[in-house]
């Protein structure tokens, strides 16, 4: 089972979260599934901004989106089973959805989903006010606002840059991690998840707790829903359903209007931080494989 990971970073400008992170998924990952790592091209945050600083415009988040779908056009023409999108801003999900057969899975609707058989009440912990907003507006969307107890921002807000920081310098962001845990608890939350990719891997990184509920390894539960769907679809055909939602366009429909757009197609290379995972057992040992 080949799974394409699509982050919503650079992975040139995060190399400790890579580094960390790749550890973490050899650490959680199927043990019959192989994950190849991809971030957003090289330079697409340029010099100045912060994936989160991006998506706080809509225009430009929804330019970011068409890197996710022509990604996974790539990863079905390249034989790939799944796609997991790890973003809670569940970038081009919908869009994606639609332009594929194999199970695409992002990660705000995969662990509200998965929290839901978990707890009656979900938390999630964001970057800053602008994520939660978008937090509660997905929660919408996917009809599931009463099972949100809140969203509450780190305080004070944070980027994904600053989770590059060692322990030491990081120590002020546990103690917001903590507190936002802990208002979390009070607000009724029994599953409390890390609501942004590397802030997760962050909370896993320094092995953070979330102060007596049950705190989810985002990154690992989307990789496992996204190998429970491949597991489906191979087992029984269960696949995605296109009579209203997820209208799949006929090819030359797709060809006809991504050529007006100018966009011919991107080869799997030209895709930053690209790396594969895998978790192989031997004796007692779990051995990674990059």
């Amino acid at each position: 089972m080949k799974i394409w990971h699509q982050g919503f970073v650079d992975f040139g400008k995060t190399p400790v979260y890579r580094a960390s992170f790749e550890a973490h998924l050899a650490a959680v990952i199927p043990s019959e599934a192989t994950v190849v790592l991809h971030g957003l091209k090289p330079g697409t945050f340029g010099e100045s901004y912060t994936p989160i600083e991006a998506l706080a415009h809509p225009y430009i988040a929804r330019l970011l989106d068409n890197q996710i779908c022509e990604a996974a056009l790539a990863a079905e023409a390249a034989g790939y089973d799944a796609m997991a999108i790890n973003c809670f801003y569940d970038p081009g999900l919908r869009e994606a959805r639609t332009l594929v057969d194999i199970p695409v899975v992002s990660l705000f609707e995969t662990c509200l989903l998965t929290a839901c058989s978990l707890g009656k009440s979900v938390g999630m912990i964001a970057l800053n006010e602008d994520q939660c907003e978008k937090h509660r507006e997905l929660a919408a969307a996917y009809g599931m606002s009463e099972r949100l107890a809140a969203t509450v921002p780190m305080s004070p807000g944070i980027d994904e840059y600053m989770l590059e920081a060692d322990a030491e310098a990081a120590r002020p962001i546990f103690d917001g991690f903590r507190r936002a845990c802990e208002t979390l608890v009070a607000a009724g939350a029994e599953v409390i998840v890390p609501g942004d990719g590397v802030l997760n891997d962050f909370v896993w990184r320094h092995r953070l707790d979330a102060g007596g509920a049950t705190l989810m390894d985002a990154a690992g539960t989307l990789i496992h829903h996204a190998a429970y769907l491949v597991g489906l679809r191979r087992s029984l055909g269960t696949s995605i359903s296109r009579c209203r939602h997820f209208p799949r366009p006929p090819a030359a429909m797709l060809d006809h209007f991504r050529a007006l757009d100018g966009r011919q197609g991107e080869a799997e290379a030209a895709y930053s931080g690209r790396g594969e995972v895998r978790r192989q057992v031997i004796g007692d040992d779990k051995v990674v494989a990059i």
